[in-house]
């Protein structure tokens, strides 16, 4: 792997802080110094050479008010983090990309200043985004030439530091970060309370990178090693002050964003109908490395294949340790990958999760989620095709409910190979409640031993459920009750072999509590 290329760190105003190798921290991304006016100072016009650029909101609760310096110091920051998202850009062969920004001549950052409603205490970090947002929201209705794309970085302003219980993460392409009277990057690595409020500043550009589409990533081990801690696994540590990366993974996604394009287009994270068609994957022993190759239909370029491995260390493991690898496709619809087990960091015998998503050139990423096993040290990988029945003959013949109003959830996703789709019992009206069931029509007489059901990520998912089999539709035998595990993908169950037509599947209970039940497809196979 090619060495980093370390670039001097120039000391800002009278303090330098631990140098992180790759960046200069007072320069901005064509390394220029910084000429910032003074608060309250006339600015001329902001501009950018990107048609899409991420608008900055600092929101002032009306129990607070602006802290010191803020445009210098936020706008500092900013342009540090814009330079090292270009140097890393850079450094995987994405080009000097990076993120939009709004600057004038003197090199300041367009902030729009939003003066909230309600005291601090009424945007808590645990659902104060919603109050937050709908007011910025009003506030861009009124002026609708300050929102510069779809994503927006909210810096809510602090007067005292340790009263920081407001919003502070990333949902969707909307991220929110803090602003304290003493966060600005000559302040980091300092001793006391100045110091621990500059480290937010890594926080900051963690839930700001989350705004800019990037999911948690846990960094490759060789990475790690040579690199530091991948500003996207914890919550920004090491960042300046230590050594810190963004991996190829992490621009890969970044370059297929709206505000790193420097073309215009209409589309931005329009669905594309992607699907996976075809999906091969095995554990070679031979060179210990899980081998994914596949096919994909998509109505839009797939500039990028991304493949995610999370380990499931407890029911409520999240993926802040996952390993990342990024492919180009072969051809307009093909991929192949080759994944050392050398580079999957926890081998206990964990559940896996496996994602492939296709990074589309207008920004939108198709996930699609699979499972397999780690069993002493060695992947069990069964999640690519299997000799499933076709479908072609088979129907919907019976179903307790399914949503039609607010959702595309009807039964008949369950039968259409497109995992894309799926059944959603009914929640719309009176809505609907456990148990629920669908029958299925095979068109013949099949000899069944094995039943698929791939699930989404996320809660409602079948769990306690009990088969039955028919060859009329009206004498029914149940054949078994199995527990479904909790996670996104197929799922095998292995039965008795028998002959029939039709099955039925009953579900008590769903994941997460839920009182709704949703599955994207049903099969059905012989060994």
């Amino acid at each position: 792997m090619k060495k980093t290329i370390l670039l001097l760190l120039t000391v800002i105003t009278l303090f330098a802080c631990r140098k992180n190798e790759n960046l200069e921290t007072d320069m901005d991304a064509k390394g220029a110094k910084l000429d910032l006016t003074p608060d309250g100072a006339d600015a001329t016009a902001f501009t950018s050479d990107h048609p899409k650029n991420l608008t900055v909101v600092y929101f002032v609760p009306s129990d607070m008010k602006l802290n010191p310096d803020y445009k210098r110091r936020i706008s500092e920051f900013l342009l540090y983090e814009q330079n090292y998202t270009k140097t890393w850009m850079e450094k995987w062969g994405y080009g000097a990309q990076t993120f939009g920004l709004m600057v004038n001549d003197h090199k300041e950052v367009e902030i729009n200043v939003v003066t909230g409603k309600l005291p601090t205490a009424s945007y808590p970090y645990k659902g104060g985004a919603e109050a937050m947002s709908k007011e910025i929201n009003a506030w861009f209705t009124a002026n609708p030439d300050k929102k510069k794309s779809s994503h927006v970085f909210i810096l809510t302003a602090l007067n005292e530091f340790g009263k920081q219980d407001v919003p502070f993460y990333g949902s969707e392409t909307w991220a929110y970060g803090i602003d304290f009277p003493a966060m600005e990057i000559a302040n980091m690595g300092k001793p006391s309370a100045i110091g621990d409020q500059a480290a937010w500043i890594g926080g900051n550009f963690h839930e700001l990178l989350h705004g800019l589409n990037l999911p948690h990533n846990g960094g490759l081990i060789p990475n790690n090693t040579q690199y530091g801690l991948a500003i996207m696994t914890g919550n920004g540590d090491g960042f300046i002050t230590g050594k810190s990366y963004l991996d190829a993974w992490d621009c890969a996604l970044l370059s297929t964003g709206e505000t790193f394009s420097k073309v215009a287009r209409s589309d931005w994270y329009q669905s594309p109908s992607a699907s996976i068609t075809k999906l091969n994957a095995k554990f070679d022993d031979a060179s210990k490395t899980i081998v994914v190759s596949g096919k994909f239909a998509s109505g839009k370029k797939v500039k990028f294949v991304g493949f995610t491995n999370d380990a499931k260390r407890s029911a409520d493991d999240l993926d802040y340790d996952t390993e990342n690898w990024i492919t180009k496709p072969i051809g307009t619809d093909s991929f192949y990958v080759k994944i050392p087990l050398a580079e999957i960091k926890n081998k206990n015998d964990f559940r896996n999760d496996f994602r492939i998503t296709l990074m589309h050139e207008n920004g939108y990423g198709y996930v699609a989620s699979y499972a397999y096993q780690m069993v002493a040290g060695k992947p069990v990988v069964d999640f690519g095709d299997k000799p499933v029945y076709s479908k072609t003959k088979w129907k919907v013949v019976g179903v307790s409910s399914e949503e039609t109003v607010n959702y595309d959830g009807k039964a008949a996703n369950l039968i259409d190979n497109n995992i894309g789709t799926m059944w959603h019992s009914q929640f719309s009206g009176a809505g609907s409640v456990l148990p629920q069931f669908f029958t299925i029509d095979m068109g013949a007489v099949l000899a069944v031993n094995r039943f698929t059901f791939f699930q989404r990520d996320s809660h409602s998912k079948l769990k306690d459920i009990e088969i039955s089999v028919s060859n009329d539709n009206i004498t029914w035998e149940k054949l078994v009750t199995y527990s479904l595990p909790d996670i996104a993908g197929p799922t095998h169950l292995k039965t008795q072999l028998k002959n029939f037509r039709y099955f039925k599947v009953l579900t008590s209970t769903a994941s997460g509590n839920s009182q709704f039940a949703t599955c994207i497809e049903v099969g059905t196979y012989r060994d």
